[in-house]
């Protein structure tokens, strides 16, 4: 499990650098809705009802939809920002 979680890490850290990272639920959602994206990944206390929204573009799209082992504020910090982050994108 430890290495599935730092290689999510990883992928988000190198997706930032290369400008292929969306951040906030409303953009996220958007281009999972449109196909634009390769992965989501949402902290662990993002609510329920976007997870079930995540959970059903997932179905849909065939995308895949993943729970950081993290809250909101580490997944701020792995994203390099000063703020919390609930979801990310990562873009085709």
């Amino acid at each position: 499990m430890f290495f599935w979680v730092m290689s999510i890490e990883k992928e988000i850290r190198e997706a930032g650098k290369k400008k292929k990272l969306l951040i906030g639920s409303r953009v996220v959602i958007k281009a999972l809705k449109n196909g634009k994206l390769k992965a989501v990944v949402y902290a662990k206390n993002c609510p329920e009802e976007r997870i079930k929204d995540l959970n059903y573009y997932e179905k849909i799209s065939k995308i895949k939809v993943i729970a950081f082992n993290g809250d909101s504020k580490r997944l701020g910090q792995v994203c390099g920002k000063p703020f919390n982050i609930l979801m990310v994108g990562i873009s085709k």
